[in-house]
């Protein structure tokens, strides 16, 4: 969650499919996974879009690939056909594996298809959550790159089993489907580009959302800021530089959801580490999923502290943390955990 570096651009389109190849062949060059034909991504997005593709082929077999598009199209449906059948030309598919993830930005149109084989990994409900929950939102912020790798995040999160899609329903009236055109789950919706929804927020509880007396209650606070799906970057229970942060940092109800479900798995098994004006909150060790949350005490009470968060913490294609550094003011929270060359924490 905390790795952005992003810019703006003014339109977008990408095209990502998941295919098992035959041959037992599962390498492939980084040009395989990202064919960006209008240069719409950064060097950092499309690095990490690879990364991720690259560790989901050599773990779990699955080939994503992301195409920007650069030609307008008439026909989105006919257009995923030709692409996908001239990536699979002369290739021996073993089922019907693929995702088609395609965006044509001239039309501001999206589509994804599922194939039958991944549709119970990747359930109609999902995609059209994925859609509406997190593309929509960066896209519509004018933020497509962004938004391409915070998707492609999210299914490969999916993929390895790391999300709950037993609550993914849409709040909004479902988009015109069409036929999957490789069977299985599939969606299709409109979308219009720097056209940015209104936030609906809880007027009531934002009046709650300042420093708290205990690391605990600031961690619960947040708990419901996500529940409640609140964007607002200036909530006093922010520390400054947090809110400076949050102020350049796009922030989904998908991304909210899934740090929402994560939290809550794991706190009760919450240890509050505190040495004067800091605190850390952790969690076990063994679950490398579960990060731990940072904080700082001013006169009215504690603060989350989201921007030392990003400085101090990464996240692999897991989505399990390590430390960037060991070298900051945050390590009296872990004197009985070591760290390997890489950032990883291992317990004592």
């Amino acid at each position: 969650m905390f790795c952005e570096n992003r810019t703006k651009y003014l339109l977008c389109g990408i095209v990502c499919w998941v295919l098992l190849l035959a041959g037992g062949d599962a390498r492939a060059k980084s040009s395989d996974f990202v064919d960006d034909q209008i240069e719409l991504l950064t060097q950092t997005e499309r690095q990490r879009i690879s990364d991720l593709a690259s560790n989901l082929l050599k773990d779990l077999n699955i080939y994503m690939q992301v195409v920007v598009l650069k030609e307008q199209v008439q026909n989105i449906n006919a257009k995923a056909v030709e692409l996908f059948e001239r990536f699979t030309a002369g290739s021996q598919i073993l089922g019907a594996k693929g995702i088609l993830f395609l965006v044509a930005p001239q039309g501001k149109q999206v589509r994804i298809d599922i194939g039958y084989d991944l549709e119970a990994i990747f359930p109609d409900a999902f995609v059209k959550y994925l859609m509406h929950k997190q593309m929509i939102p960066f896209f519509e912020s004018n933020r497509v790159g962004a938004g391409i790798e915070a998707t492609v995040e999210l299914l490969v999160e999916q993929a390895f089993g790391m999300l709950d899609t037993s609550a993914y329903l849409l709040d909004s009236k479902p988009q015109q489907q069409e036929t999957a055109l490789f069977g299985g789950a599939g969606a299709r919706t409109d979308i219009d580009i720097e056209a940015a929804s209104p936030e609906k927020l809880a007027t009531e509880f934002l009046e709650t959302c300042v420093p708290q007396p205990s690391p605990l209650q600031a961690l619960e606070t947040y708990q419901t800021i996500l529940k409640f799906h609140i964007k607002n970057p200036n909530l006093e229970i922010y520390t400054s530089d947090t809110r400076k942060f949050f102020a350049q940092w796009l922030v989904t109800d998908a991304q909210q959801d899934n740090e929402l479900k994560l939290l809550q798995k794991v706190f009760s098994q919450a240890t509050v580490y505190q040495e004067n004006s800091r605190a850390v909150i952790r969690f076990p060790i063994s679950n490398r999923q579960a990060t731990p949350y940072l904080l700082r005490r001013s006169d009215q009470g504690w603060m989350l502290d989201f921007a030392a968060m990003n400085k101090f913490i990464g996240f692999n294609h897991l989505n399990q943390w390590f430390f960037h550094s060991t070298d900051h003011e945050f390590m009296f929270a872990f004197e009985d955990v070591r760290f390997d060359q890489h950032g990883f924490p291992h317990q004592k």
